[in-house]
């Protein structure tokens, strides 16, 4: 008569301790890989969100700049910017904006400052993050700033 013989293995007791630490270790791998995935996600919104800001930026001192005072430079030649119609027309470009685009410019966190010479326009804006949220990352802020000043004609004189 044959004899049914069943093995078992049985784990040295040092192993015994150690029950379990595999699966601790696999959900800290797990939330270390969605953070670095959302580091490469966000952070690639972010450099583009932050590349946007400055070309609108950049943009609307351009069209601030466009704003010269025409009756004097038609009656002497100097070219001058209308500080009010630049600061209006930055401001405006800007606005303008938030009608075609899904995110928008907050008013309250846009400056422009005209001179007679020269335009600075600064913007801010929050940009809420896709991935980081899992670990409590919610948005991040980025600002744009430029400089524009009035040229005359293509090679810059009258």
């Amino acid at each position: 008569m044959a004899e049914n013989i069943v093995r078992t293995t049985e784990r040295p007791a040092r192993w015994a301790a150690e029950r379990g630490s595999i699966s601790a270790m696999v959900i800290v791998l797990i939330v270390m890989l969605f953070a670095v995935a959302g580091l490469i996600y966000d952070g690639g919104r972010a450099i583009n969100a932050r590349q946007q800001t400055f070309d609108d930026v950049e943009q609307a001192a351009r069209a601030g700049a466009n704003q010269i005072d025409m009756d004097l430079f038609r009656s002497s030649g100097i070219v001058r910017i209308d500080e009010a119609a630049a600061i209006e027309r930055a401001r405006a470009y800007l606005t303008d904006l938030n009608q075609t685009r899904s995110w928008s410019y907050d008013p309250a966190r846009i400056s422009v400052v005209a001179s007679e010479t020269e335009v600075q326009v600064t913007a801010e804006r929050t940009v809420p993050t896709g991935m980081l949220q899992l670990v409590f990352v919610n948005s991040f802020d980025v600002s744009g700033q430029a400089s524009s000043q009035p040229e005359i004609g293509i090679g810059g004189g009258p």
